[in-house]
């Protein structure tokens, strides 16, 4: 996050929103000049121009509640201007980097790692603009009452701008570890709570308190932490203020007594007394803080950066698959080993294999999802040649599909609505007509994954009619079928066979009539360097 980029969002309500907070920390400062002619006049015995100054006071004071309350509701449409920008920037980087991002590390970087740096850079920069302001019009104030008032408050704002780099380093390095146990504990709670049901069949309640337990504390540790380095800085800040509060009324008081300043600066001084304590305060807490923020701002501003994409080569709809010395290491050390394989296109393939023996491994690497330790994957279209593999064009069907809170007919076509017109007939084809004919909406039906108001079944027909109306060349179904009653099953496999894509068909248990729906099959046998 940076200056320039929150003044991009809307320049001119940026420069309103600036002269705005300059306006109204200044008038603060008027507001003392008012009541140093106040108890001068006082002194003097003029009644009237007590009550000019009373009145100008009042419309200082009822003007800065007014800029006070549009100061922030400006802010407030800057940030929300900001945080769409900047998460539909950070959206699009996940989307384009082609990473394995973990779902807790998205979810901390656009919604706490957001609120964090707001609230410890736009709010203080805010605030610094203010300790700024209040610091000028303060020495402009004391200047035209004495020289020496200016020396002294000169001094004292050189010291404060020091304090902030004592504590710089423990704050950067506090606030980058709030984000850390953050991501930690949204980490956590995906990976537990994904299995609540199964922890609550067993009774084992006790081991998800103690871990959710554990990973809170380490997160509430971490704020608290960050909470103390922050005070000690106020601390800090507030002592050095005290002593330069007294040294500066003293001063006030002596110059009074040599007749060098009106009765007045005496109450007068008072308020710039307070309001030097407050911009210097402003100046070292936010400074502090902006500065804190820096590594966590570095890390949003990398992720919300577009990524450099390298130059794409013409792909081609691939028909065939070939690999060859596959293998895949993982990080204990084991590694799986797959024979070659050569699915010509077209073929029907039965794969099956003991478990462990990378069935499903096979898949995620012939979509690109994980990169192999070593070996190749090569495709080939419909006429044998190599191509570069469209990607879009090969339909998987895992056992658990990942569908989408849209319609139906969304999740069919991904949003490709010049496709819907071929849903009927692919419905009937993997027996899910009925199932739609339920449904009040039917096709246009929105998925509820919250309340889950469609079956594992009908998921997995769902993400089938997905591969059949892209019109996919190879189909790659991973017990794509295992929800799905053993009739309807074998009508389904007749016509996904009965289509001219090549398809791949993992199966952990079948019977001799489905096996003779595929061309042959291949039998993986688990085997580890």
């Amino acid at each position: 996050m940076t200056i320039k980029d929150f003044y991009q969002q809307n320049p001119l309500r940026f420069i309103i929103l600036l002269l705005i907070n300059v306006s109204f920390y200044a008038l603060l400062i008027l507001s003392t000049v008012f009541s140093i002619i106040e108890t001068t006049a006082i002194q003097q015995g003029n009644f009237k121009m007590f009550l000019i100054a009373i009145v100008c006071a009042f419309v200082c004071a009822m003007s800065d509640y007014l800029l006070q309350g549009l100061s922030q509701y400006i802010l407030s449409q800057q940030e929300e201007q900001y945080n769409v920008a900047i998460r539909d920037k950070t959206t699009k980087h996940f989307y384009a980097d082609q990473k394995d991002h973990a779902v807790a590390q998205v979810q901390n970087r656009l919604t706490h790692d957001l609120v964090q740096s707001q609230q410890n850079f736009l709010s203080p920069l805010f605030s610094l603009i203010g300790g700024i302001v209040i610091i000028i019009a303060t020495v402009v104030l004391l200047l035209s009452l004495h020289w020496s008032l200016l020396i002294t408050i000169l001094i004292m704002v050189l010291i404060s701008l020091a304090l902030p780099k004592l504590l710089e380093k423990p704050l950067q390095k506090s606030m980058l570890n709030i984000s850390k146990s953050n991501q930690k504990y949204l980490d956590k709670l995906e990976k537990w709570l994904n299995g609540l049901a199964e922890l609550q069949s067993y009774l084992s309640g006790a081991k998800l308190f103690k871990v959710t337990s554990a990973a809170a504390k380490e997160l509430e540790d971490a704020n608290v932490k960050q909470n103390g380095v922050m005070q000690l800085l106020t601390i800090i800040n507030g002592l050095v203020s005290t002593i330069f509060s007294l040294i500066l009324f003293l001063l006030a008081g002596y110059l009074f007594k040599q007749h060098l300043v009106v009765f007045g600066v005496i109450t007068g001084v008072g308020n710039c007394l307070n309001y030097l304590k407050q911009g210097i305060q402003f100046i070292v807490t936010s400074y502090g803080r902006m500065k804190g923020s820096g590594a966590l701002s570095k890390e949003i501003a990398q992720t919300a950066a577009p990524v450099t994409t390298k130059e794409i080569k013409e792909v081609a709809t691939p028909a065939a698959i070939t690999t060859h010395d596959l293998s895949l290491q993982f990080p204990n050390g084991e590694s799986l080993l797959f024979p070659d394989i050569d699915v010509k296109a077209g073929e029907k393939i039965l794969l099956t294999g003991d478990s462990g023996a990378g069935k499903s491994t096979l898949f995620k690497l012939i979509l690109g999802q994980i990169k192999p330790s070593s070996g190749q994957i090569t495709f080939k279209n419909k006429n044998g040649n190599i191509v570069n593999p469209d990607m879009s064009k090969i339909g998987y069907i895992p056992q658990d599909p990942v569908l989408f809170p849209v319609s139906i007919a969304d999740n069919m076509t991904m949003f490709a609505d010049k496709l819907k017109s071929a849903l009927p007939q692919l419905v009937e084809k993997v027996q899910l007509a009925g199932d739609i004919a339920k449904f009040d909406e039917g096709l246009n039906q929105k998925i509820n994954l919250n309340k889950l108001n469609i079956s594992g079944g009908q998921r997995q027909k769902i993400v089938l009619v997905r591969a059949l109306v892209h019109q996919s060349e190879i189909i790659l179904i991973d017990e794509g079928t295992s929800a799905i009653d053993q009739q309807a099953t074998m009508q389904i496999l007749r016509e996904v066979t009965a289509t001219p894509a090549t398809v791949i068909f993992i199966a952990h248990s079948f019977n001799k009539q489905m096996k003779q729906l595929f061309d042959r099959e291949i039998h993986l046998v688990k085997q580890t360097k």
